[in-house]
């Protein structure tokens, strides 16, 4: 699958969040700053999503048939605070999608 790497630029009235996966970027525009992104990675699906925890709703999806391990990295460019929650319950709309 190579690396997924994402991007977030804040604008005066929105938030620019900027995908970029095997050289495609893709860009997503939101009103609101989200508190909270959840990742949720469906491995034998091959869906990897990138949603607003907050509404569940989907900023970015990959679809994938995975046949290696996957191997999770984050990191900040500047100097801040990443929080990473574990073991969350499944969110409503991935149950019925």
């Amino acid at each position: 699958m190579g690396s997924l790497i994402v991007f977030w630029f804040p604008f005066p009235n929105s938030f620019l969040y900027r995908f970029l996966h095997t050289g495609v970027m893709s860009d997503v525009h939101v009103t609101e700053h989200l508190a909270r992104i959840g990742i949720l990675l469906d491995y034998s699906s091959g869906r990897l999503l990138f949603f607003n925890a907050e509404r569940g709703l989907v900023l970015f999806a990959i679809r994938h048939k995975f046949t290696d391990a996957a191997h999770p990295a984050f990191a900040l460019e500047k100097a801040g605070v990443l929080t990473l929650c574990t073991g969350m319950e499944l969110p409503e709309f991935v149950k019925h999608s």
